[in-house]
């Protein structure tokens, strides 16, 4: 078997029946897991703090959870008929 064979991968699906519903299409799609208003006030509060010059390590710590907080994404199947979620993996 050739190298190059073993490291392509599989073509990435688009749809897959929905198991709940039994008529529904799930797709992909990328959720936000966290509250993004709580990441809003983690990176407020961590640049007061950071100004302040008081407790600038847990300003930062608190800037930087608060970005991710922001950021993140989780990669789903989403149904569009009765709009079940499960993790893709």
């Amino acid at each position: 078997m050739d190298p190059q064979e073993e490291t392509r991968k599989a073509p990435a699906v688009e749809t897959i029946p929905c198991r709940l519903c039994e008529g529904g299409v799930m797709r992909r799609a990328a959720i936000k897991p966290y509250n993004v208003n709580v990441g809003i006030a983690l990176v407020v509060v961590g640049v007061l703090c950071l100004f302040a010059g008081v407790l600038s390590l847990i300003g930062l710590i608190m800037l930087l959870t608060g970005g991710y907080l922001i950021i993140a994404k989780k990669d789903v199947w989403l149904c569009d008929r009765c709009s079940a979620m499960v993790e893709r993996l």
